[in-house]
């Protein structure tokens, strides 16, 4: 066995004997997400015992070295070993207290153990492919019945955050460990990089406005600035993209379980809505959709937050939320030129992630797609009025 998967026999081995399974067999297998992940190694895993149900499990196990760790924005593992151990925990208290019904509740995949060893963390969910689940294509724009259904699913996240900042200030003030740390030099000098690439594919009628917005916003050193919040802070999920977002139709609809809490941040909200929409969708959709998607999630939170009793006007109003976006929209784009590389890379062209690498091997070149994709977001940045 190579090191990952000793690492996950082992964790593997410890949930077998909490959960009481005796002379079991396990079985476990290496997976490719083609592109949808990239700080992982991601497998799929049973653990079976005589007269006991089989588990059926999906686990990662780290596959990034300390180089990448250092310009990465969190802590990605302790983040996410912190989300399923306490935060995800106090969620789930506050929907008891308030009798949120079990519809309306913000669903997770059940967490059943980990290891924290540094740099072979390892963590183990429910298989939720067993179930019927599966992810979007990324090669394919969310529609209005997806969209519309991971709004709803974004803003009853957001409603639990404003819910425990309400009644637990003390305990959400020790989330503080949730603010972001970046080694800024390390990651501008690739964001520059990035952006030189992404100019010399933007159309040559806005290349010059293109280039001078992004480069002034780089050299601004400022980014941050976006991630602040006017009212109070917000626990964000940071990589709010169709990939991490499981889905199944059944007869009464679809359901959505949000996968992939390693980049939660103390962040304003506006920040989810701009990933989610133009990561994930094309120019279509927003022509059609864009307002109506900004609606929709301000009255789905807005439900959300009365079922928390509480009063959205106070703790969230229409205005402050109008204003954060006309002060937030900017990230759009920023999201746009470097996380569309990702979207949009080729299953031949995927990077491989080593223990000892740096962000600037982190490399990809923009692709036909990419360029399609980036050049309608820049229009759509044009026609309003931002650069």
């Amino acid at each position: 066995m190579d090191k990952p998967e000793q690492t996950l026999r082992e964790t593997l081995e410890k949930v077998a004997k909490e959960y009481g399974y005796e002379n079991y067999h396990i079985i476990q297998k290496a997976i490719s997400t083609e592109g949808a992940n990239y700080t992982t190694v991601l497998y799929q895993a049973s653990i079976k015992a005589p007269e006991k149900e089989e588990l059926k499990l999906f686990a990662k196990v780290a596959a990034v070295g300390e180089n990448m760790r250092a310009v990465t924005p969190l802590k990605m593992f302790e983040t996410e070993s912190l989300f399923y151990n306490k935060l995800n925990e106090k969620y789930k208290e506050l929907e008891d207290k308030y009798d949120v019904p079990a519809e309306h509740r913000f669903v997770t995949p059940k967490f059943y153990g980990e290891s924290k060893e540094y740099l072979k963390e390892t963590l183990v969910f429910e298989d939720l492919t067993a179930q019927g689940f599966t992810t979007h294509d990324r090669f394919v724009s969310i529609d209005w019945e997806y969209a519309s259904k991971g709004l709803e699913n974004l803003a009853k996240f957001h409603a639990l955050s404003f819910a425990f900042s309400a009644y637990d200030p003390d305990g959400f003030k020790e989330m503080a460990v949730l603010k972001g740390r970046r080694d800024v030099d390390a990651a501008l000098a690739y964001f520059k990089k990035v952006v030189t690439n992404a100019t010399q594919v933007t159309k040559e009628a806005n290349r010059e406005r293109f280039s001078k917005f992004m480069n002034e916003l780089i050299d601004s050193r400022d980014i941050d600035r976006f991630y602040g919040h006017r009212t109070r802070p917000v626990i964000i999920h940071g990589d709010y993209r169709p990939s991490n977002l499981m889905h199944r139709i059944l007869d009464h609809g679809m359901e959505m379980v949000t996968v992939d809490y390693q980049t939660l941040e103390m962040a304003n909200p506006i920040i989810d809505i701009l990933f989610f929409i133009f990561v994930g969708s094309d120019k279509n959709f927003r022509d059609r959709h864009f307002h109506q998607s900004l609606n929709h999630y301000y009255d789905e939170l807005s439900k959300a937050l009365k079922r928390f009793r509480l009063n959205p006007q106070e703790v969230y109003a229409r205005e402050d939320f109008d204003a954060d976006f006309k002060e937030i929209l900017p990230v759009g784009l920023l999201l746009s030129v470097f996380c569309l590389l990702i979207v949009t890379v080729q299953k031949e062209d995927v990077p491989v992630m080593k223990e000892v690498v740096d962000i600037e091997d982190f490399s990809i070149d923009p692709n036909v797609m990419y360029t399609e994709r980036l050049n309608d977001v820049i229009d759509d940045y044009i026609n309003m009025g931002v650069i």
